[in-house]
């Protein structure tokens, strides 16, 4: 270890950088060598410096570190009769060490992250549905271009391809190794929509267990990402109504802050029928009282967990009177 008893600048310059590092999150080890040591002389340096500082708050935490003798815990064991060899010692310690990670990576993962995780899958999913839908679309049209159906319909029938469609009188002639490979094609996409409807039913299911307020006013998919952008129920329930009003319009709000552009009425929360069918001027107003009604939900859900029909029915009252007062001034006009 670095001695520094001939020089009290050293000492200081790298007390200092030591001490910085431990009180703002950082070890107890630089990179040249460790400076916390069982040198009574060194610790009493460093409780001595320690109490001068000004950061007081950290000078109990320190003095307990560097005073006490750390117990010996695998002698300890022994003398218990808990392990009678260091293997045996070290095998019981690290089943332990497994076991607590185990168990707080349960605390970690709870039922609103589950969601999160969910909706996550669900836009990879549909992202890659779509694009092998696309994909297998332009691929059979070129045998059977008169086809006209729905996307998942459209797989479906080419995966079980009746043999009075095999031919197209449009269309190019297809081969039998075509339409085998084509029908195989075709079935790995089916997988995908069956897995994509799976994924569906868990986030309805789990919406309606841990967030049946924000489900009822936001819808289950609404809700679900409206929770995956906020990070979580608690985070979503901590946030002001005014902002999720615009989550997930960032981009316009630091266009916004930075220029003279307008200032975006609504976010992520447009998906909703009451605001993507609302008139363009009445969008601004129904978004505020919507918004407010999510974040009364979302606080609902996590402080209480029951479901309240009053947040639903005022948040349709108070639609309403914007659309009356809207007619009532346009009657005026």
């Amino acid at each position: 270890m670095s001695d520094f008893s001939g020089s009290e600048e050293k000492f200081e310059s790298v007390f200092s950088a030591w001490f910085g590092t431990v009180a703002y999150g950082g070890d107890f080890y630089l990179s040249e060598a460790p400076l916390v040591s069982a040198s009574s002389e060194l610790s009493d340096r460093l409780i001595s410096a320690l109490s001068s500082s000004q950061n007081i708050r950290s000078v109990s935490s320190f003095k307990s570190v560097l005073q006490k003798k750390k117990p010996d815990y695998r002698k300890q064991a022994k003398e218990a009769g808990l392990a009678d060899s260091d293997a045996e010692y070290a095998a019981a310690l690290r089943e332990i060490m497994i076991q607590t990670v185990r168990k707080q990576l349960s605390a970690s993962i709870t039922e609103d992250k589950k969601v999160i995780s969910a909706v996550e899958a669900l836009d990879d999913l549909n992202e890659t549905v779509n694009h092998l839908t696309e994909r297998l679309t332009e691929w059979y049209g070129a045998y059977y271009p008169e086809l006209n159906l729905p996307a998942e319909a459209y797989v479906r029938f080419v995966s079980e391809i009746p043999e009075s469609a095999s031919q197209s009188l449009m269309g190019a002639p297809a081969t039998r190794e075509d339409l085998l490979l084509l029908q195989s094609f075709a079935d790995d996409i089916l997988s995908l929509y069956e897995r994509k409807a799976a994924v569906e039913f868990f986030i309805e299911t789990k919406m309606k267990e841990t967030a049946p307020n924000l489900s009822q006013i936001a819808g289950v998919v609404l809700g679900a990402r409206l929770l995956s952008m906020a990070g979580g129920l608690k985070n979503l329930a901590a946030m002001p109504s005014g902002s999720v009003q615009v989550m997930g319009a960032e981009k316009a709000m630091v266009k916004h802050l930075r220029s003279n552009a307008p200032s975006p009425k609504h976010g992520l929360i447009f998906s909703h029928p009451s605001l993507n069918t609302a008139p363009f001027r009445l969008r601004g107003k129904i978004a505020r009282s919507f918004s407010a009604a999510v974040s009364l939900a979302a606080r609902t859900d996590y402080y209480s967990g029951a479901l309240n029909p009053k947040i639903e029915s005022g948040l349709n009252d108070k639609i309403s009177r914007i659309k009356q007062a809207a007619l009532q001034k346009g009657a005026e006009k």
